[in-house]
């Protein structure tokens, strides 16, 4: 039986790429457990704030369901928004390739799901105040490049 109690149902309608603002260089499954202690703890959230992670080997981790709308310590509503986050500090490190694969697999597959446009992946800046997902991960929005490999990749799917 699933544990539903605090988390709010939504329709997903877009993707907002994020990263969680810590350097990262490894142990996927400590950060995992301490983010999920930390939301419950100290921000008082359900649970991770994000429905999807990525360590630095592209892996990807289903954090919070992504039927349920995620969590924020910014000003936007993340209401509709499927939340990506690549683990790590990406105003101070490089994203790598096994990364960015996993964010156009990901992202591809939620937009074939919920039928979504590769163009309404943003980054969380474009909705709040801030340099997440980092200047060195926003680049491969702002550039084109991660919108035009989903695109590139679901026309692969049909």
């Amino acid at each position: 039986m699933e544990i539903t109690e605090g988390y709010v149902p939504h329709t997903v309608d877009r993707i907002t790429l994020h990263h969680d603002g810590a350097e990262f260089y490894g142990g996927a499954e400590a950060r995992l457990r301490g983010l999920q202690s930390w939301s419950r703890r100290v921000r008082g959230w359900v649970d991770i704030p994000y429905h999807f992670m990525i360590d630095l080997e592209g892996n990807i981790y289903q954090a919070r369901p992504l039927r349920y709308v995620g969590d924020t310590a910014t000003e936007y509503d993340p209401t509709g928004h499927a939340l990506i986050t690549v683990m790590g500090n990406y105003n101070v490190q490089e994203i790598n390739q096994a990364q960015l694969a996993a964010i156009v697999d990901l992202a591809a597959w939620i937009c074939y799901e919920y039928d979504i446009s590769p163009q309404l992946i943003r980054g969380h800046r474009d909705y709040a105040a801030t340099s997440c997902p980092g200047t060195n991960l926003y680049l491969y929005l702002t550039n084109g490049y991660i919108a035009s490999a989903v695109e590139e990749r679901l026309r692969f799917e049909e």
